[in-house]
C-alpha cells in the first residue's frame, strides 16, 4: 500500500514538473514570435509594422525576412 502511495506521489510530481516545464516553454516561445509580440495578424499588419519606429533592430528584420518570405 505504501510503495502504491509513492509511486502516485512521484506520478503527481513528475506531471506538475512537465506542467511548469511546458508553460515556460510556452512564454519562452511567445517573447521569440515576433508576429505574437507585435499582434500581427495579417499582411498589411506586418507591412505597418515594418514602419514603426518603436521596435528594436533585431525584431525589425525578423519581420522583414518574414515579409520577404511570403511575398515570393
Amino acid at each position: 500500500m505504501t510503495l502504491i502511495i509513492i509511486l502516485l506521489l512521484v506520478a503527481a510530481a513528475l506531471q506538475v514538473g512537465i506542467f511548469l516545464y511546458s508553460r515556460n516553454l510556452k512564454k519562452k516561445w511567445k517573447n521569440d514570435d515576433v508576429l505574437a509580440k507585435y499582434e500581427i495578424n495579417s499582411r498589411s499588419d506586418l507591412f505597418s509594422a515594418l514602419n514603426r519606429r518603436d521596435i528594436p533592430e533585431e525584431d525589425l528584420i525578423k519581420l522583414n525576412d518574414i515579409y520577404n518570405r511570403q511575398e515570393g
